[in-house]
């Protein structure tokens, strides 16, 4: 039954809203603190109506998901310059990376080590998901065409340079403040690593 608060919203306004609501709970309290009920009452809404967008909890949180990665696609998508170097541009592509998970640690979680969504996304989550690794290969691409990385298979090359770059992230996240500081002090010297294992130049 709608009630005269759910009829403040325009029904994509409410869907927006509840994203919103969701992810802002999933920073302050963490994952387990998201449900319909408790979406419901920050937003002034009857029970029902986060049901008439999402399916369950699940569904929502591919929603967030697929908002993270949207964040994350417009922050490597948008920062390219025409006239920059290919290796300036690789550098920048992985620190605007790096500085999505250090801002964003609760979304970067969820989008990469939540094994319900790891194993059952929607299609618009799935679809944002891959645009960012696609940005990967196509500089990549770029880069093998003007010789300045080997040519090599170019997914298993894309597929090397993320893992690097997510496997630095875990260790961000997951050592003490001060090893963490430490480790992201020193990103430069971890970009040049996977940069000479990539670069033709000895």
């Amino acid at each position: 039954m709608n009630t005269k608060k759910d009829e403040n919203y325009h029904a994509s306004d409410l869907k927006a809203s509840i994203i919103d609501a969701a992810s802002k709970l999933l920073i302050s309290e963490g994952i387990e603190a998201i449900t319909m009920r408790a979406i419901a009452s920050k937003l002034g809404v009857s029970r029902g109506a986060p049901y008439r967008h999402f399916v369950d909890k699940h569904d929502l949180l591919c929603s967030v998901a697929q908002h993270s990665f949207e964040l994350l696609n417009a922050s490597m998508l948008n920062f390219s310059q025409i006239g920059t170097p290919p290796k300036d541009e690789f550098y920048e592509l992985a620190k605007k990376y790096i500085d999505f998970c250090l801002s964003y640690p609760a979304f970067y979680h969820l989008m990469f080590s939540n094994e319900e969504l790891l194993k059952n996304q929607t299609t618009e989550l799935s679809t944002s998901a891959n645009k960012s690794f696609h940005k990967l290969e196509m500089l990549l691409e770029k880069l093998q065409q003007e010789g300045l990385t080997k040519n090599e298979d170019l997914n298993l090359q894309a597929n090397y340079v993320w893992s690097s770059l997510h496997g630095y992230c875990c260790l961000l996240l997951a050592q003490e403040t001060r090893k963490a500081e430490k480790l992201a002090k020193n990103q430069d010297f971890f970009l040049e690593k996977i940069w000479c294992s990539l670069s033709t130049s000895r």
